[in-house]
């Protein structure tokens, strides 16, 4: 253990010093880079934009900061999850680089923003693409204090997926090394646990255990809760691996109680951020309360000396009348802001919980999923197979609507164009062949936001259509079109055209007698929006003609 934690400091030490020889930056992209970070980490985006734009009204700005600014308008959009967005202001942002002498450092820092955006779209061509483009263009130094080791994260995983696994196991030692020259050595778990996926893949089990044994090492010397919970993941999957099913519930328990620990710091680091918070705000009421205090106390100064000045017994009796009920009217305004100040908290508290429950509940959907991915995995049967991944996209369908309702400031309605967009390219994504090109044709006015009760069945109905669409109506390798269009009638009424241009649908198929699990559902789901669906024989393909309601 003496030996780990002094391998840890010496690591640390040499990594400051490889910080020290990055590209400088100016006091002022410093300063902006400190106000961002703490902005986005409390999610506070929108501030975050309206900073980066009043910094950029500066008219005394060196091209590098110049830059800078566009670059971290870019960042605050990847940071908000809104990685498709963010590529094209990454993209944008290189014009700047033009009066840039020493460019290539922050071409790099460019690239390497748009690879991980790619690999948070589960693009991982495009992602190892740039990844590989920002190494290339600045392989010596890097302006991320880790220098290129996210980068060969990302080669690593993609090699990885493409079953390349000498490139992958070469990718995930660079970044290795990279982690090692910047100090970060708590973060090689996160390399050593996907070694030791590969090890798996190849049949090395000696070698999978050997490097789970390092990362169990590295994380008990850092201290770090999240990174024992990666290193007992992978060796819960190693035992499943061996069949070890005894070992496997075992550290099962083991999983469950460090997540429990998990969940108790983060509550506790709530609590704690609240208090702060209270206390904050009474010392802030304690000093209004004195300022109030002085004031009242140099107008009854004030007052004392009219007296003493004054002769006159009227005008001292209406001076009294007048400062007693400017009193009571004082005292009626601090009640009445006392009050307001308070309604504004347990409405932002309550703003907090309700994100907090979107959160948790797409977590745990995201869970019921993995679970029903590694029950499927478990069965050679490809009908069974395929009866799981029909489950996981329809819960994935739910647990996207919970997602946009916690990243968006609106917590009662999502924008159905975005919610349907993202669900029809990750049903594609999901379901299509490598050399298959699927197009979707989406036509949603961009106005139309639903609640929850309405989000959700309209997203399963079009989730079954889709899926079939993708599966049976498109022949495996050959290209094909998805159509989705909705129209707004008279409140609350919508109509939804939907269909492909693949094989069409059987011909003995009748709305009135259904046999199948899924249409038999999307009939379902049309009762339930208190609607009605018909089929469009009229085009080539499989279409339908659904009409609903919004559920108030």
């Amino acid at each position: 253990m003496f030996i780990q934690r002094f391998l840890l400091v010496f690591f640390l030490v040499l990594g400051c010093l490889c910080k020290a020889s990055t590209h400088p930056l100016t006091p002022r992209i410093e300063q902006l880079k400190k106000d961002i970070t703490k902005l986005t980490y409390e999610h506070q985006f929108k501030d975050a934009q309206i900073l980066v734009l009043e910094y950029l009204k500066q008219d005394d700005l060196k091209p590098v900061e110049i830059f800078y600014g566009y670059f971290l308008r870019a960042d605050i959009r990847k940071s908000a999850g809104k990685s498709k967005e963010a590529i094209r202001l990454l993209l944008e942002s290189k014009e700047y680089l033009e009066p840039i002498k020493d460019k290539a450092i922050f071409e790099s820092l460019i690239y390497g923003n748009v690879s991980e955006c790619y690999f948070n779209l589960h693009n991982h061509i495009k992602a190892k693409e740039y990844a590989l483009r920002s190494i290339e263009t600045s392989p010596n130094k890097s302006l991320r204090g880790n220098g290129h080791a996210v980068n060969n994260l990302i080669l690593g995983y993609s090699n990885y997926k493409e079953k390349n696994y000498s490139q992958a196991l070469y990718s995930y030692q660079e970044a290795i090394k990279q982690y090692k020259l910047s100090g970060d050595i708590c973060e090689f778990p996160l390399c050593y646990n996907r070694i030791a996926a590969i090890y798996w893949e190849q049949g090395k089990l000696d070698l999978a255990q050997a490097a789970l044994q390092k990362s169990f090492y590295i994380s008990d010397s850092c201290d770090i809760d999240q990174y024992r919970l990666l290193y007992y993941s992978a060796l819960l999957e190693y035992y499943k691996y061996q069949k070890n099913y005894k070992r496997a519930l075992e550290l099962s328990d083991t999983i469950a109680q460090l997540n429990a620990v998990i969940y108790n710091q983060r509550q506790e680091e709530q609590l704690h951020d609240l208090e702060i918070k209270y206390e904050m705000e009474l010392t802030q009421k304690e000093n209004e309360h004195l300022k109030k205090s002085a004031r009242i106390k140099e107008s009854d100064n004030q007052f004392q000396f009219m007296v003493l000045i004054s002769s006159i017994l009227g005008l001292l009796i209406l001076l009294i009348l007048g400062l007693s009920m400017l009193r009571i009217r004082n005292k009626k305004n601090s009640l009445l802001s006392n009050q307001l100040k308070k309604i504004e908290v347990q409405n932002k508290e309550r703003e907090v919980l309700l994100k907090e429950i979107h959160h948790r509940v797409k977590n745990n959907l995201q869970v019921i999923t993995s679970l029903l991915h590694l029950q499927a995995n478990q069965n050679s049967d490809h009908s069974i197979q395929n009866l799981f991944k029909q489950s996981q996209y329809r819960i994935n369908t739910m647990a996207m609507v919970h997602e946009m309702l916690y990243q968006s400031d609106n917590l009662s309605k999502i924008q159905l164009k975005a919610y349907l967009e993202e669900l029809t390219y990750s049903l594609i994504g999901s379901i299509k062949d490598e050399q298959q090109t699927i197009v979707a044709q989406i036509e949603i006015p961009e106005i139309i936001h639903l609640g929850l009760d309405t989000a959700i069945p309209l997203g399963l109905l079009c989730n079954e259509i889709i899926t079939n669409a993708l599966i049976h109506g498109i022949p495996k390798g050959e290209n094909g079109k998805l159509y989705i269009r909705i129209k707004e009638l008279e409140t609350p009424s919508f109509i939804l055209y939907i269909g492909d241009n693949g094989v069409g649908c059987p011909k003995d198929l009748t709305l009135a007698k259904i046999s199948t699990l899924g249409l038999n559902l999307v009939q379902k789901l049309v009762r339930q929006l208190s609607g009605d669906i018909q089929k469009d024989s009229s085009k080539k393909g499989c279409h339908y003609i659904i009409t609903f309601q919004e559920v108030e």
